[in-house]
C-alpha cells in the first residue's frame, strides 16, 4: 500500500512495516494517514512494526505526538525505528524517543534483521 510519505505492507514474518519515503517531512495529515494504512495492512491484528526513518526529514511536532499516542498503544505490540547509520541517524532517532515517549516497547536499530529478529519477540 502506498500513502503520500510512505510505503507500508505486512511483512512475512507478521510484522507490519512502513517505509518512509526518501526526503518526506511528515505532517499530521501524514501521520494520520500512515498509521491508518498500517493497520489496514496489518489486517486489523494487533502487530509488532516496523518504521524505516531512515531517508525521511524530521517530522513535525504535530506528526511525532500522533506517532506516539494512544492508537500506536492501541494497534501495535512493539515498534523498531530501521534509522540511518549515522550521527544524524542517530540523534533524530533518540530525540524521537526523548520526545514522542511511546507506550510499547520500542528501540533504534540500523540493522533491518535485527529489527525483525527483535520485533518477532513481541
Amino acid at each position: 500500500m502506498k500513502t503520500a510519505t510512505a510505503e507500508i505492507f505486512l511483512h512475512q514474518r507478521g510484522i507490519t512495516v512502513v517505509r518512509i519515503d526518501r526526503g518526506a517531512k511528515q505532517t499530521l495529515v501524514d501521520a494520520e494517514s500512515n498509521l491508518a494504512t498500517a493497520i489496514l495492512a496489518g489486517e486489523g491484528v494487533r502487530r509488532p512494526l516496523l518504521t524505516d526513518i531512515r531517508y525521511c526529514e524530521p517530522m513535525t511536532p504535530e506528526a511525532r505526538r500522533y506517532y506516539s499516542g494512544k492508537i500506536l498503544v492501541d494497534s501495535f505490540t512493539a515498534l523498531a525505528m530501521l534509522i540511518h547509520n549515522s550521527t544524524f541517524g542517530t540523534m533524530m532517532g533518540n530525540i524521537y524517543l526523548k520526545i514522542a515517549k511511546p507506550g510499547i516497547p520500542t528501540q533504534l536499530f540500523t540493522d533491518e534483521g535485527e529489527a525483525l529478529d527483535w520485533l518477532a519477540k513481541h
